[in-house]
């Protein structure tokens, strides 16, 4: 079983129909879907050589400097830069958006509960749509919303209570990247840091694979595949997870998201038949309780 478990939900850039489309073609079996958040842009070109080099400091010498051009992304306003340009960033992402696509077609999709403490009543989201079939976790990212870690507390104690994971989008600053903050004050709580853990990655590995309920996602060109091998090699199959962050990124040759370029990758991991399986979706499947 494939699962991509990590998918931003936006028909502003990719349909419904091509999305069911991909799956088929990929052979992946069932797409955890987020809520879109931010207004539509596309990781190509300058933007994908600027993305390059932010992701070079940040794995390298000059990681400090690195955290401050991944923080510059986002403005004191609460919009996404890149290269100038401005985009919306939503601070209520819509679960609705989401409920109706696991409604439609069950037997496809999963959803994640995306919610902001900062602006909404985190546990109250969860309790609304948690009952309803489909649902497997929740979604935070108190890098772009711009909140402390520490703001997670009550969902995060909702979450350990429920064996929910919490799917968290670590920001480069001392309060909304403390990857340390959550795993010791709720040990019990199913952990996935996405992107592997960008801004952190090699800081956050070590850490994240002596604790027991702490995962990454492979997903996003927020990595490469040497940077996803280096990760694999430093968590272990067991703690990696497989997700794309679609539709952004990994154009295809009619210029929308290929759905099989992560998993091709995966597909080249010198490790055996069943470690990618897990890697794929079996580990993932696990942890949710699906």
């Amino acid at each position: 079983m494939i699962i991509d478990m990590h998918y931003h939900l936006d028909e502003r850039m990719e349909t419904m129909d091509r999305l069911l489309d991909q799956m088929e073609k990929f052979q992946i079996d069932k797409t955890a879907l987020i809520a879109p958040m931010v207004d539509p842009f596309h990781v190509e070109g300058v933007a994908e050589k600027l993305a390059h080099f932010v992701r070079s400091l940040l794995t390298g010498f000059w990681h400090r400097l690195g955290l401050v051009a991944y923080e510059s992304t986002v403005t004191k306003s609460g919009k996404f830069s890149i290269l100038g340009k401005m985009y919306n960033i939503d601070q209520l992402p819509d679960n609705n958006l989401v409920s109706r696509a696991i409604k439609a077609h069950p037997d496809k999709f999963y959803g994640w509960i995306f919610i902001n403490p900062a602006e909404k009543d985190a546990v109250g989201e969860i309790e609304k749509f948690i009952k309803t079939t489909g649902w497997i976790g929740v979604k935070c990212h108190p890098f772009w919303h711009q909140y402390p870690v520490a703001r997670l507390d009550d969902a995060a104690a909702f979450c350990s209570e429920k064996g929910l994971p919490l799917l968290i989008h670590l920001g480069g600053k001392k309060d909304n990247g403390d990857f340390r903050y959550l795993p010791e004050n709720h040990p019990k709580l199913k952990i996935i840091y996405a992107h592997a853990g960008v801004p952190h990655y090699q800081k956050l590995w070590p850490y994240a694979k002596s604790q027991k309920n702490v995962y990454i996602d492979l997903s996003s060109p927020y990595l490469d595949e040497p940077l996803r091998q280096a990760a694999l090699n430093a968590m272990g199959h067991e703690k990696c997870l497989y997700g794309t962050d679609g539709p952004f990124g990994y154009p295809a040759d009619d210029g929308l998201y290929n759905h099989g370029a992560i998993v091709d990758e995966i597909d080249r991991f010198p490790i055996s038949t069943k470690q990618k399986e897990g890697i794929l979706g079996t580990t993932f499947a696990g942890l949710a309780g699906i």
